[in-house]
């Protein structure tokens, strides 16, 4: 049994139809599933649940963005069920690091063969997630592009992901920098004016920011981009805009750093992004999971 979860409102409803494409597929190849059709994270964990009383699944199907599939992954890797993704959202960040598929009918060949490869996970907080966890400057964007009235009038035209850029410049003009005290593998630093922090299991997010461009989602490191020390001027005039050539800067202002766990204590409430869901607290714990989730191999 596929348990098959749609985000109608992914793409400028194109994961609907996507989703009847799919579902033509797998009724041709009488493949037994059942579908769910929301936009909300405890629906779906609920729709999983129910499953799992009844039914052994095969996979977990997602039709969505990298928000749709990050809401579950907690449930696939705690019952070791294997996640396929075929993306419709406006980022698409997960697919573009796993080379996923955007083909309806070679997604439903590869779930017939099922072939699956073990990548690794972000646990924050306990909360597990698959892209980046960003903290700060780069999280305050994220949120307010995707609140922001011109992200939907850009997804008309395909062009969503430029909401993160206009979004940036509203909010580097804006936010404060904080003081920070990070712990990568008990080794210490301290910085008094954090821009951002982010901790990738893959490179990118917000539809191809290379925040991090030397993460591997197999490599069981996390990839760690901290900004700090710039001022405003700096930091919106030349340090971002060559953070979104998603190239290494060579800055004193900018540290890259590797380890597998992280504990971040701010002095004051931060936001924090991981997938698309906000948390907000001044402490934070950040771990990387080798090997805890079982993808399904759908590149062409």
């Amino acid at each position: 049994m596929f348990a098959l979860i749609v985000n109608p409102s992914s793409g400028r409803g194109r994961a609907t139809s996507l989703f009847q494409q799919v579902e033509e597929r797998l009724i041709q190849h009488d493949l037994a599933y059942t579908t769910l059709l929301s936009d909300s994270k405890d629906a779906s964990i609920e729709f999983l649940k129910r499953l799992l009383d009844d039914y052994r699944l095969t996979a977990i199907i997602i039709i969505g963005g990298d928000g749709t599939a990050g809401s579950v992954v907690q449930v696939a890797s705690n019952y070791a069920i294997p996640l396929a993704i075929l993306p419709a959202g406006s980022g698409n960040d997960a697919a573009r690091a796993f080379n996923l598929t955007y083909d309806p009918n070679v997604f439903v060949q590869k779930l017939i063969h099922l072939s699956t490869q073990q990548v690794d996970l972000l646990s924050v907080n306990g909360k597990k997630g698959i892209t980046i966890a960003a903290a700060g400057v780069d999280a305050e964007i994220g949120e307010a592009a995707n609140h922001s009235f011109y992200k939907s009038f850009l997804n008309k035209f395909g062009i969503g992901g430029v909401a993160y850029p206009i979004a940036a410049i509203h909010t580097l003009c804006t936010f404060t920098p904080f003081e920070v005290r990070l712990s990568i593998d008990n080794t210490p630093h301290a910085w008094h004016r954090t821009w951002l922090i982010a901790a990738g299991n893959t490179p990118s997010y917000g539809g191809g920011l290379r925040v991090c461009p030397e993460a591997l989602p197999n490599d069981g490191v996390l990839h760690i981009t901290v900004a700090h020390s710039a001022s405003r001027t700096s930091l919106l005039l030349r340090l971002f805009p060559k953070l979104l050539q998603g190239n290494l800067i060579h800055s004193p202002s900018i540290s890259y750093l590797t380890g597998t766990a992280i504990t971040l204590q701010a002095n004051r409430n931060i936001l924090l992004i991981l997938d698309g869901e906000p948390i907000h607290s001044p402490q934070f714990t950040i771990c990387i999971e080798a090997g805890g989730l079982k993808l399904v191999n759908s590149s062409e």
